[in-house]
């Protein structure tokens, strides 16, 4: 009986120390530029895009495979996206054309 025990011990945290937490981060807008303009992440992590400005942003991606919209951002609102594969994504703003981020996904 007490090997057993220590075995679902083991096993218990084992695989707690083995589950990874996704990350989140902030990207702000402002003076028509993406802060930070460059950023690493792991798959799973969620980017929230504010809007610090006193004008629209329109955030999206056109990397293929990893594309998304997330429409116009009117000044102080926050939207999400998180990344569910690697690779390198190219993010701009639909309003801006000098606004881009580029994000590694590992």
């Amino acid at each position: 009986m007490k090997a057993r025990f220590s075995v679902v011990v083991i096993g218990i945290v084992v695989g707690v120390a083995g589950i990874a937490y996704a990350a989140q981060h902030k990207i702000g807008q402002k003076g028509r530029l993406f802060n930070p303009s460059a950023l690493t992440v792991k798959v799973g992590d969620t980017l929230t895009f504010e809007n610090d400005d006193d004008v629209t942003h329109h955030v999206y991606s056109p990397t293929k495979g990893q594309e998304f919209d997330l429409k116009p951002l009117s000044p102080g609102e926050k939207k999400t996206q998180t990344f569910a594969k690697t690779g390198r994504v190219d993010i701009r703003c639909g309003l801006h054309p000098g606004m881009r981020l580029v994000v590694t996904v590992e």
